[in-house]
């Protein structure tokens, strides 16, 4: 069957009436367009969130004892720490790794009690692993060499009623199971895209912390930047320090990183395929009305000897045209904005007390891996031949003597 005649009546076909096919090629424009562009801000913000957790909190890998892991007891600190960092700086795809004393306790003022993860960390080091040092709002990030130098968050702050160069005293429990006592002085106050986390964490210098918990250099966690974060859980599954210690990467730490990052795909083509169905609708009802309009026409083939292959490929071809114009304008469209908000990103401020809870900032910038624009261009192709069968359907289904008949 040579399809080329009819290729060119569905062609000639959908500009007879150009108020209509100009409607339709406008409605799967601006129906592409919306699909992609929010599917990239969803990934945008998924990324941007694992990223953030990440790199400001979570780390890749993070190493501990097996005993700490079960329980955060100050006793459980990590044996022969400075051994293990040697031989992790040695692997090519660790980036970055410090360590950390980390003990549970409280933070007193004059006014109030809080509970706090206390993080002492080596300053040098935990710049290159995390961004603590870029959210100081107020005072210093440990410039200063004095002893017993205390950052808080600023949620931390407000409720302990401090401010720079106040006293909070630390409450906390030391190796040999005493509790102990220290007065800190605040040096520098922070706001990290978490609040969260700002109000229930504080930072000492490891040397401070584990001089008072009665082991100076304990090490309770040692954290890694690798080169990709998505290659972290096969990595720590090849490090391995004895059987005392667990290595555990971003996954293992934070099941809802990982199901957040397992899901944002499938995600993303649930509402590009809800946006779809919507537009499918419309597409069926725009060629319903043209074979309506056209039973005269229509009839009149199928007399002169047109069969219902025909005409079933004219209508199949006529939807697919509509739709094979408006796709690609509309992904275009998506990928010129993507592309423009990538770096810039699109501020959501008025939002921003509910990103921070989750913590998130508050400029998202729009992000789309590049066979998604490719696999979105054949769902729109399934979609528009699905679009078109009922009116095909409908067209074959016409009486060609009755239909001549209609006025």
């Amino acid at each position: 069957m040579n399809i080329l005649p009819i290729i060119s009546l569905s062609w000639k076909n959908i500009w007879r009436n150009k108020t209509r096919s100009g409607v339709v090629i406008v409605a799967v424009i601006l129906g592409t367009w919306a699909g992609v562009f929010m599917s990239a801000f969803m990934y945008g913000l998924s990324m941007q969130y694992i990223r953030s957790e990440l790199v400001n909190f979570t780390s890749n890998i993070q190493i501990h004892t097996k005993a700490y892991n079960i329980e955060p007891m100050p006793e459980y600190f990590i044996p022969e720490a400075d051994s293990i960092i040697q031989v992790l700086e040695q692997k090519a795809y660790v980036m970055e790794v410090t360590s950390r004393t980390k003990v549970s306790g409280l933070a007193s003022s004059s006014s109030s009690t809080f509970g706090v993860t206390i993080r002492g960390i080596d300053p040098d080091r935990e710049k290159k692993v995390t961004q603590l040092y870029t959210f100081m709002k107020e005072g210093d990030y440990f410039e200063e060499s004095r002893r017993n130098q205390i950052i808080v968050g600023e949620k931390l702050a407000n409720r302990l009623n401090q401010k720079m160069r106040s006293k909070v005293v630390l409450n906390f429990q030391d190796v040999d199971g005493n509790i102990s006592a220290a007065a800190f002085r605040v040096s520098g106050i922070f706001k990290s895209p978490n609040s969260m986390f700002d109000e229930s964490n504080v930072f000492v210098r490891s040397s401070d912390l584990s001089r008072l918990i009665g082991h100076p250099g304990a090490v309770h966690e040692i954290a890694l930047l690798v080169d990709n974060f998505k290659n972290a859980p096969t990595y720590a599954k090849e490090l391995s320090f004895g059987d005392a210690l667990e290595v555990q990467s971003w996954s293992d730490l934070s099941p809802a990183l990982a199901y957040t990052d397992s899901m944002v795909g499938t995600m993303l083509y649930i509402v590009m395929t809800i946006i779809l169905i919507a537009l499918t609708f419309g597409i069926i009802n725009t060629m319903l009305m043209t074979v309506l309009e056209r039973q005269q026409e229509l009839g009149m083939l199928m007399a002169v000897g047109v069969n219902k292959i025909r005409t079933f490929s004219m209508i199949l071809s006529e939807t697919f045209f509509l739709a094979i114009f408006g796709a690609p304008f509309g992904v275009f469209l998506a990928w010129v904005g993507i592309t423009l908000l990538e770096d810039k990103g699109i501020n959501v401020s008025a939002f921003a007390q509910g990103f921070e809870m989750y913590g998130m900032g508050t400029v998202i910038y729009p992000e789309l891996q590049p066979d998604y624009y490719f696999n979105i261009g054949i769902l729109i192709l399934v979609v528009t031949l699905i679009a078109s069968i009922y009116p095909s359907y409908k067209a074959l289904k016409l009486n060609p003597v009755e239909a001549i008949r209609k006025i």
